[in-house]
């Protein structure tokens, strides 16, 4: 397995795009980096900087190539003892993994390759790679068909790494060196000639390696998209979801609000969106910090949810602003439920605050309509809950249906 894979973030998820639907960042301000997949879950490297760990990382892959040459070197280091192929294609091969193992950990650990847009340098160590298979092929002729194996392997893991375009073009021109080693040398063999019963040993642990690191090459690249779905959906409930409070955001509420208006649309089933304000809640974090604050907006948040359905949605909207979409619910149902929330937030108490904090709520209230945008149900809503705040506070005020 002749090379380190690589992790250039565009074209990883530029692959992911095409063959699952990942969606690389969410946000102008939300970046990945691939190989965070694997350096964040290595605890004991915490507290090295994440530039370090990522450099680590890249080493500890061509590590593990070169234990890859190691395990080939030994094959063929015991091919030599049964006259197979010569001692010095065996130290010559293992000279040249550990060239590459030298070359490219120097290349990682100094920083250089952070300079390209695959800091791993993929298709370089592929292409390192296929050398090394075409030398053991020109060294040792007689066993041409374990090189040969060896290259599914490098090519297998980096197709994981690298476009397609990237990949065919190595393809079509390690292709070529292969024919032209194999055009030229008349020593060529596909299979050891009248093989004693050692050898036979050998070629069958050799091609019973090579499949057992194709197959760790599968289970890696099946990791990797796993982690990758996980990434990608934490990244989409960040870009979703309140950090504070766990509830949607802002971000969120559009496309919900369409939904129910498709609903009353398709099927005249009816919903209503309350926009909910905590009265005067500069105050209380001027008084008792932003930690009773946030602690407060938790807290109330967690009173919202034991009262509405699983099928109701309730959106931070922004500050102490959310807003409250009532599934399958019409006005005259809303109204009654609305109040008695307002009514008992009123009449709660904070004790993980402070016992004597009291706050009340202001709701603007509006039943969806068919023909509505998503803006038009806010905008009234909004309308009322001003409303509500310029008659005092601690109420719920409705829009009208048209027709009354």
């Amino acid at each position: 397995m002749q090379w380190a894979a690589g992790c250039d973030p565009i074209v990883v998820m530029s692959a992911a795009h095409q063959s699952i639907g990942l969606v690389p960042c969410l946000g102008n301000h939300m970046t990945f980096h691939p190989d965070d997949l694997w350096v964040d879950e290595v605890n004991g490297l915490r507290h090295v900087s994440r530039i370090y760990r990522r450099r680590l990382y890249r080493i500890g892959l061509v590590w593990a190539i070169g234990v890859s040459y190691l395990i080939d070197a030994i094959l063929l280091f015991l091919f030599s003892t049964q006259g197979t192929v010569s001692i010095n294609a065996a130290l010559a091969y293992a000279a040249a993994g550990s060239a590459h193992v030298a070359l490219f950990s120097l290349l990682h650990w100094t920083g250089f390759t952070e300079r390209f847009a695959n800091p791993h340098l993929t298709t370089w160590q592929m292409a390192f790679g296929v050398g090394v298979q075409l030398l053991g092929i020109t060294l040792a002729p007689q066993i041409t068909s374990f090189f040969l194996g060896i290259m599914f392997i490098v090519f297998a893991l980096g197709s994981l790494r690298i476009s397609l375009r990237e990949a065919l073009t190595l393809w079509f021109f390690s292709g070529l060196a292969i024919a032209t080693t194999i055009a030229f040398n008349r020593d060529i063999q596909i299979t050891v000639t009248d093989p004693n019963r050692i050898e036979l040993m050998l070629i069958a642990i050799s091609f019973s390696l090579i499949l057992l690191r194709t197959i760790l090459v599968g289970f890696y690249g099946s990791a990797l998209r796993q982690k990758m779905y996980a990434r990608n959906a934490n990244l989409e409930s960040e870009a979703t979801h309140d950090p504070l409070t766990g509830i949607l955001n802002r971000r969120a509420l559009l496309s919900t609000i369409e939904e129910h208006i498709s609903l009353c649309q398709r099927k005249d089933i009816p919903a209503c969106l309350a926009m909910i304000d905590i009265d005067r809640f500069k105050p209380v974090n001027d008084t008792h910090g932003h930690m009773a604050g946030d602690l407060i907006l938790k807290s109330l948040v967690t009173f919202l949810l034991s009262k509405i359905r699983d099928s109701d949605k309730l959106v931070r909207y922004g500050g102490e602003e959310f807003v409250l979409l009532l599934a399958a619910t019409s006005l005259p149902e809303a109204i009654p439920q609305a109040e008695r929330i307002c009514h008992e937030i009123a009449h709660s108490t904070w004790p993980e605050v402070t016992a004597d904090i009291r706050i009340t709520i202001s709701i603007g209230l509006t039943e969806i309509q068919a023909d509505d945008q998503p803006q038009d149900a806010i905008a009234r809503a909004d309308t009322a809950l001003y409303t509500a705040k310029r008659n005092g506070r601690n109420r719920v005020v409705h829009v009208p249906l048209p027709s009354q």
